[in-house]
This record gives structure tokens, sequence and C-alpha cells, in this order.
């Protein structure tokens, strides 16, 4: 458990990263094995390092800054939330040919340890869509938000409590209604 935290800032992003932001200071304890404690949990912090909110889930430190505020050291730390992990896997190589949705999802999954495939709108299941000269080069992230969204038409939502990757129609996922709200409608008054 990180403790001697501060600035702790949230910024959920749907279908992209979301970002935790905190600045962990080191304060010294009387007792031995508690500095020791101290001491190993702040070595820890590190990138690519997991940290755990409750009722949340996983981010990974994705950078660390160390500094000094006169009276103690301390880390500020980014992380993005765990599909970061799925970003740095590089794309399995998926030959020209028409996949059913199922077939690749489970293709892709099998090359992401600890992610498993979680719910997946029927709809989308029995979709068959072709592919030709995928580019390697694309993180699997990248893939899975923009050419398989695309062209199967669905939605990814990952649940990084679990590890999830849940998928809906784009027909379903949203409900669509005549309101359109704009940033311009927002009334901006100053106290």
């Amino acid at each position: 458990a990180l403790i001697d935290t501060s600035d702790e800032e949230i910024n959920f992003n749907f279908n992209a990263l979301s970002e935790l932001r905190l600045r962990v200071n080191k304060v010294p304890r009387e007792d031995e094995e508690d500095n020791a404690y101290v001491n190993k949990l702040y070595r820890c912090l590190q990138n690519r390092r997991l940290i755990f909110v409750e009722d949340i889930g996983y981010f990974s430190i994705s950078n660390v800054e160390d500094g000094f505020d006169g009276k103690r050291n301390y880390k500020d730390i980014t992380a993005q939330s765990c599909e970061a992990e799925i970003q740095r896997k590089n794309l399995t190589y998926i030959a020209d040919g028409t996949y059913k949705f199922d077939d690749l999802l489970e293709k892709i999954v099998a090359t992401l340890p600890k992610w498993v495939i979680g719910h997946v709108d029927d709809s989308v299941l029995n979709r068959y869509r072709t592919f030709e000269d995928v580019d390697t080069s694309l993180n699997t992230l990248s893939f899975m938000l923009s050419d398989m969204q695309d062209a199967y038409e669905c939605i990814f939502v990952f649940d990084i409590m679990y590890r999830q990757i849940n998928v809906y129609d784009q027909n379903d996922y949203i409900v669509r209604t005549n309101i359109h709200i704009a940033k311009d409608d927002f009334k901006n008054e100053s106290i």
C-alpha cells in the first residue's frame, strides 16, 4: 500500500488510456522496520511497475521524476491504465484474408498475458471482415482501436480491474437522441 501520497489525480478517457498522477513523499519513520519498509516501497516506484487503485483498477507507471522540496525527497509518478500493456505489445502477424471477429480477437488475446475476453455482443461475434497488408509495425492496441473497431463496427471497452476486453456493437452501445451539446453550450460564470 502506498503511503504518504499527495496530489492524486485521475483523468479517465473513454476508448483511450486513462492517466493517474500522484506524488509519493519519502517520510522517514522512527521505527527501524517501518523505515526499511518505506525505503523499499519508495525504491520500487519505477517504470512499468503496477499501481492498484481500489475500485478502479491497475495503472502502469510510465514516468517517475525524483525531487526534493527542501524537507524531504519525493517522486512525481505518472501512470497509464493497464491497457498500456496492450499498447507495448507488437501486433502479431495477420495474414491477408477474411476473419470472423471472435477468431481474430482470440488470436490477438492469445499474445496478451493476463488479459481475457469478457463480454462480446452476439451481433459482433459472427461478423466477417477481410484484412490485407496489415501494418505489423502497429502496436496491438492501435490495431484494435482503429482497424478492428472500424472494420467490425464495434467498440472495445477495457476493464482495468480484471483485465477483460469487452466488445459492444456500435449501433447498440450508443443511444442516439436529438440532443446536441457542444462546448459553447456551457455557461462560464466567474464568482
